[in-house]
């Protein structure tokens, strides 16, 4: 019988088989991918989203009976692994030109179409009962947790399965860092990331301007905070707590300064300018052990040297990491005791003057809160509500200090001048669009309209 049977060449058969069905595979999902490619360029948002439900969801014949019988072709050789690559690979296929001409509900669309009841549905027919079953798994996985995440349903007011979608900007930025995952993806969560920022920055703007004039809040204008009318009151208390020398100023200054000192010196300067002096007494434990002490011991063999942009850069890094993480990547103890307490501005206040030295570590910032909101993102909302509140006044700390849009607290002509006065009451918040030639004034173009 060995003349008729050579295990060697039935190796080979099967090797040329699966090089052959691998082939074929890849050219399905070419077909695929080149048929959204081509209709997000001349179809209608309406149109794209009734091809993608139809090919993904109902399996259905679409426009081009190619993209459908390659996905047949990965449904018959049980391709599942391939077929999920495929179909997340098209969603951000859609997404990225979606983000890019700011059609941010076109990417929300599209992620509710795997709520669709039929996925559920059993049925008889052996291709469509396979696809809802890979379906069924897709929505159990943490690439469908993620896509959802990433959809831009930035708004208190929308509709968002977990409460970590509201906060999508970050998750994008940590999506964005991630190397590994694919081109199309990275780049739908930079520019995603980008816009949501922006128009919260706008909504913020448009909102505190609206609530702070005699005419009160316009119901047009919905707070993008969870934060209630509270939102106008924290706005005074950030700009009411720069003093005579704004943030600005003072980081502008500090980072003059840095080098002129060596590492150690540097290190000193930097608790210095951030309040929490070295060996001051009221300066609590917590974040003497978590903050002080694992800075000063933070390449402490490079004290003698002469301070660098290298250094600066890693170092605030560093800084930002202590006030948020532990060593496991976990929610520091001078974080959770800043929840505890409900002492969250000095926080945030801390994190805003950290970045205002060198603001290209705000990736940093937004990265590590990323890892926050997914370590608590397993907590309901109510088990994390002064997180969530955290994250809230994060954003407008953050939002006040931005390029965009100036922001001024102004005392009432009718209130006598007193350096004394700290009745917020008594001053009035000024948003001001820096980048608009027209009026500029958010406050008194709301006023005009009305």
């Amino acid at each position: 019988m060995a003349q008729f049977y050579n295990p060697h060449q039935s190796d080979r058969f099967i090797d040329q088989v699966s090089d052959t069905t691998d082939s074929s595979i890849d050219k399905a999902q070419k077909n695929i991918y080149d048929f959204f490619l081509r209709i997000i360029k001349q179809s209608k948002t309406e149109e794209i989203l009734n091809q993608f439900n139809k090919l993904f969801i109902e399996y259905e014949e679409v426009d081009d009976i190619h993209a459908y019988y390659a996905l047949g072709e990965i449904i018959f050789h049980d391709r599942e692994r391939d077929f999920k690559h495929t179909l997340i690979r098209c969603c951000y296929i859609l997404n990225n030109n979606w983000a890019i001409n700011g059609n941010i509900s076109a990417c929300q669309q599209l992620v509710d179409l795997f709520s669709a009841d039929s996925i559920v549905l059993p049925t008889k027919i052996y291709k469509l009962k396979k696809l809802r079953e890979w379906l069924q798994q897709f929505l159990q996985s943490s690439e469908y947790n993620t896509l959802r995440s990433l959809s831009g349903r930035s708004g208190i007011h929308r509709k968002y399965h977990n409460w970590s979608e509201r906060f999508s900007s970050y998750l994008l930025i940590s999506e964005y860092a991630d190397a590994s995952k694919p081109l199309e993806q990275r780049q739908y969560a930079e520019t995603l990331a980008r816009k949501i920022k922006k128009q919260f920055k706008f909504d913020l703007a448009m909102y505190t301007a609206r609530l702070d004039s005699k005419l009160g809040a316009n119901p047009q204008r919905q707070n993008p905070t969870n934060l209630g009318d509270g939102v106008l009151i924290l706005i005074k208390r950030v700009l009411n707590k720069q003093g005579n020398e704004s943030y600005q100023n003072a980081a502008k200054t500090f980072y003059n300064q840095v080098y002129n000192l060596n590492f150690l010196e540097f290190k000193q300067s930097l608790l210095s300018y951030l309040g929490i002096i070295q060996n001051n007494l009221e300066v609590s434990e917590v974040i003497n052990q978590t903050v002080i002490q694992r800075l000063m011991h933070f390449q402490e063999h490079r004290h003698e040297e002469e301070m660098s942009l290298s250094l600066l850069h890693v170092t605030c890094n560093r800084i930002l990491q202590y006030l948020l993480l532990n060593k496991r990547r976990h929610p520091s103890e001078f974080l959770q005791l800043s929840l505890e307490c409900n002492n969250l501005l000095n926080l945030v206040i801390l994190l805003l003057k950290t970045v205002l030295i060198y603001p290209n570590i705000r990736f940093y910032l937004e990265s590590y809160v990323a890892e926050l909101i997914k370590f608590y993102s397993s907590y309901e909302e109510t088990e994390c509500r002064t997180f969530i509140n955290f994250l809230d006044i994060l954003n407008v700390t953050l939002a006040i200090f931005d390029e965009d849009i100036n922001y001024s607290l102004i005392k009432m002509n009718n209130v006598e001048q007193d350096e004394q006065d700290i009745n917020l009451e008594n001053y009035r918040v000024f948003s001001q669009l820096k980048k608009l030639t027209h009026d500029i004034n958010v406050r008194d173009s709301e006023n005009k309209s009305n």
